[in-house]
């Protein structure tokens, strides 16, 4: 059984994967390690993600590819009640070990602020990728179920 997410604590950091990546950056380009995510998580049982990622070394840094699933709680726009959404979430990325990269890739548009990156010591909080792969899979319009009636009118008489 998995736990749920609550839409308020995807704001903050609720997945707590750090993830040292130094011995796969010493491996020949092209070598991929899978992780199963419910397992880099730390203290959560029964999980609150389950899925897999493959890091992946490239000649420019990593790649982070792969597929999840969390339980989230959202509040239905109709009816305004809270119901469990679950989402099924893939993540596609490339992560970047040196710091000044991002800002070498020139002035056509490349944002560097809030981009997860490979620290110095080698570790990928891996943790804060897969909550923002989260977050951009949550409805844009949630609904607890497609005939919801939505509120009942406050007034009916008048």
């Amino acid at each position: 059984m998995q736990r749920t997410l609550s839409a308020e604590s995807l704001a903050g950091h609720p997945l707590d994967a750090l993830v040292n990546v130094s011995s796969l950056l010493q491996q020949p380009v092209g070598t991929a390690v899978t992780c199963r995510i419910e397992e880099m998580l730390r203290s959560t049982e029964p999980p609150l993600v389950t899925g897999a990622v493959t890091l992946t070394h490239t000649s420019r840094g990593m790649t982070v590819s792969g597929a999840g699933t969390a339980n989230v709680i959202l509040t239905c726009m109709r009816c305004l009640d809270e119901y469990c959404e679950h989402l099924v979430f893939t993540i596609e990325e490339e992560l970047h070990p040196e710091p000044g990269f991002a800002d070498r890739r020139g002035a056509d548009g490349f944002e560097t602020l809030g981009e997860v990156r490979i620290s110095r010591n080698h570790t990928l909080d891996l943790g804060e990728i897969i909550r923002q792969h989260i977050v951009l899979h949550v409805p844009f319009k949630p609904l607890c179920r497609t005939d919801c009636p939505g509120l009942e009118e406050m007034h009916p008489d008048g």
